[in-house]
């Protein structure tokens, strides 16, 4: 794996396999992980950033740190990677792709990663285990880069330009300091508690969903910027009474940072989240980084007015 910021090489880095629809994913309870999640508890967490991310180190360890319980943790270069990999106390977060394939279409997908390692039947080799990944959401650009790479060198060369490409390059629409709080909270509770969650998650808080009712639900400016880049569907008007009425604002994805990690923090936030063809709604609550709302759309991947509409109707279900 290569990285501008210094030509260093260290261990490729695999997802064979893996299947992660869900906006956060993790596999505490997959049989062949038992012995690798108790390891992963004693281990130091090493964080990884996008290198334009470091000029923000202090707001990503202020997120980390609000919600990442379950070991100690510490940010660093990527390029340090190689310094920790072959050590046995330490797992890692880091940016990754993997293809998938559904019938005839390949998909390439883009996620934030954690690992552990263990030695390897294979001499001088260590094995990768994924505990959970972060579903990405990269702009057209980076897309089209990542494809471009793959289809210009051998598999091996591929990989480890993409990685660097990633790092230094790409951009992502669901990804600040604030968000990744939100994921983390998820990932750090679901291991702590062994269990699964991947495939179609779907998901609605009884209790905090509908105070939205009488709350503003706080939605990052990129959403507004994609949806209006897309062509509009021919689809007949909603009613008015099925249509979201219930307060809205839109913030930049800085803003939305400042409010997610400020001390008694109390906001609920929406997160799109395109996979592919794919798409993911979700909504998260500041006040702990729970998970309160999420659906999952296979084969439409464009948010539209729907998305909002569904999260009024079923906000009317519950009550």
């Amino acid at each position: 794996m290569l990285f501008k910021k210094r030509n260093l090489v260290i261990y490729l880095i695999m997802l064979p396999g893996l299947s992660s629809l869900a906006q956060t994913s993790y596999f505490g309870n997959v049989a062949t992980n038992t012995e690798k999640i108790e390891k992963f508890k004693k281990t130091t967490t090493l964080f990884t950033l996008p290198y334009s991310g470091y000029k923000d180190i202090e707001k990503y360890n202020e997120a980390i740190k609000k919600v990442w319980t379950i070991t100690p943790y510490k940010i660093i270069k990527p390029e340090e990677l190689a310094t920790y990999q072959r050590a046995a106390d330490y797992s890692f977060f880091y940016l990754d792709s993997y293809r998938e394939q559904i019938d005839t279409v390949k998909n390439l997908n883009l996620v934030y990663a954690l690992k552990v390692t263990s030695p390897s039947q294979k001499p001088n080799l260590m094995e990768e285990t994924t505990l959970a990944t972060v579903t990405l959401f990269p702009d057209a650009i980076t897309n089209l880069q990542m494809m471009l790479i793959e289809q210009s060198y051998s598999k091996r060369a591929a990989k480890s330009k993409q990685l660097s490409f990633l790092y230094n390059q790409a951009t992502f629409f669901n990804w600040s300091p604030g968000f990744l709080s939100g994921y983390l909270k998820q990932i750090n509770d679901g291991l702590l508690s062994n269990q699964i969650r991947g495939l179609d998650y779907s998901f609605y808080n009884t209790k905090r969903l509908p105070k939205l009712v009488n709350e503003t639900l706080y939605v990052p400016e990129y959403i507004r910027e994609v949806f209006s880049s897309q062509t509009a569907p021919l689809t007949q008007d909603t009613p008015a009474e099925e249509q979201y009425r219930y307060k809205l604002k839109f913030v930049s994805n800085a803003t939305l940072d400042s409010l997610i990690l400020t001390k008694d923090s109390n906001i609920k936030y929406l997160i799109y989240t395109k996979r592919s063809n794919d798409k993911i709604i979700s909504i998260y609550d500041s006040t702990d980084g729970l998970l309160i709302y999420q659906i999952f759309s296979f084969q439409s991947p464009n948010f539209s007015m729907s998305d909002l509409n569904n999260i009024k109707k079923t906000i009317k279900l519950i009550q």
